[in-house]
């Protein structure tokens, strides 16, 4: 009977404590015990799977098998082991974003894990709802760049963006650049011109014209400027086109419409806008009207060649009136100075030296004709009320008194 009673306990003993060694043979078990030891073995069994279960537990490894379903002594611990699985796919679930999960679990800790869940929920709110900010103003900014890439890539014009405050240059297209690049003058000049205005208008204009003066020689920007925010800078951009070939056409242009081909004098639509502007400004001066005599003679006795020559070398000498006087040629024979800051008698004397150099002009040695001109002097001052329509009347008048004191003089 004891030595019985020692195999079972030595049995029970290894089986708690040294489970590798716990072995019960049951043939050397007295009759009556050979059940006891039997129920002993399967009870061994199911501790083993229980205790071995209950380790895996306390480690969090949840991927140990589970012990059949006939070991009752497991049974609440596959429970806690179905629990811990169905929070960890839980806790899975809102590492993902699913915060509608509710935990049922370990009293304290449910309430703090769902608590969690909670301020995660609102925090992913509040996340997604800046995401969503973030989004439109990325759109918008996007959107921006975009149409800068294009307005750069696209308009042939020169692009240049200014902060207004530091006068750091921002952005400079590839025109732009590469002009930059090439001139070193250039980039100071703008940035002067653009500065001045601004400082004097205390804006810049939108639509400007900047003229500067370069190794001798005028160059004409038309400048558009655009304010807008770049990066929380006061920013204008400014398209820039380069119309200096434009300018130099346009005065070409203009001195065509302005100039009468022949003589290459001024024509009368020039001399009625230079008349005009002059008496409304109040500016004195000397209007002298002039006729060339004998020219029908000329043309009809020795041709419109001859003729023609007549009028190019009576040119030349009313030119060289004075440097500052417009010299006009208003219809075939005629011809109207405006000589500014002279009165009657200079201008009197001037027009009688160019009349004896017309008549000893050296073309005529060969010739059976003579040159000969009439004029007529107006003197103009601030205090004239006269029409310009009357003053050419007047000019006009005196130009005739002239040539008949003249035919009557060489008639006595």
């Amino acid at each position: 009977m004891s030595g019985t009673s020692e195999i079972l306990f030595e049995y029970l003993r290894d089986m708690f404590y040294n489970p590798s060694k716990a072995v019960l043979d049951i043939e050397k078990l007295d009759g009556d015990f050979v059940m006891l030891g039997k129920g002993l073995i399967y009870f061994a069994e199911c501790f083993s799977q229980y205790n071995e279960l209950a380790k895996a537990l306390a480690k969090g490894d949840l991927s140990v098998p589970l012990p059949p379903p006939e070991n009752e002594l497991a049974a609440p611990l596959k429970s806690l082991h179905a629990s811990l699985r169905h929070l960890t796919w839980q806790t899975q679930q809102v590492a993902m974003g699913d915060y509608t999960q509710h935990v049922d679990f370990m009293g304290e800790f449910s309430n703090a894990f769902n608590m969690m869940i909670e301020q995660l929920s609102e925090r992913q709110k509040k996340l997604e709802a800046e995401i969503e900010t973030t989004c439109k103003k990325s759109a918008a900014l996007e959107q921006s760049n975009q149409l800068l890439t294009n307005i750069t890539r696209y308009i042939p014009q020169q692009i240049i963006v200014i902060d207004m405050d530091t006068r750091e240059i921002l952005l400079m297209n590839d025109i732009a650049k590469n002009i930059v690049d090439s001139n070193a003058e250039y980039m100071q000049e703008f940035m002067r011109m653009i500065f001045e205005r601004k400082d004097a208008d205390t804006a810049v204009r939108h639509n400007i014209e900047i003229r500067y003066n370069q190794g001798g020689d005028e160059h004409y920007l038309s400048v558009s400027a655009y304010h807008f925010e770049w990066s929380n800078s006061n920013a204008e951009a400014f398209v820039i086109n380069d119309i200096s070939n434009e300018k130099a056409r346009m005065k070409e242009l203009e001195a065509y419409a302005y100039q009468d081909t022949m003589t290459h004098l001024y024509n009368r639509f020039y001399g009625m806008i230079t008349l005009n502007k002059w008496l409304d400004s109040k500016e004195q001066f000397a209007l002298i009207f002039v006729d060339l005599d004998n020219l029908k003679y000329i043309n009809d006795k020795f041709g419109h060649t001859e003729g023609d020559v007549y009028i190019i070398n009576a040119s030349r000498y009313l030119k060289a009136f004075s440097s500052d006087a417009v010299v006009c040629r208003i219809g075939g024979d005629e011809f109207m100075l405006l000589a500014p800051g002279i009165g009657y008698e200079d201008a009197y004397k001037r027009m009688n030296e160019i009349y004896r150099n017309i008549q000893n002009d050296n073309y005529l040695e060969d010739k059976n004709y003579f040159y000969s001109i009439s004029f007529g002097i107006v003197a103009v001052d601030k205090d004239t009320t006269l029409p310009s329509s009357d003053i050419l009347s007047l000019a006009d008048e005196r130009m005739y008194e002239h040539k008949r004191l003249r035919k009557k003089s060489r008639k006595a």
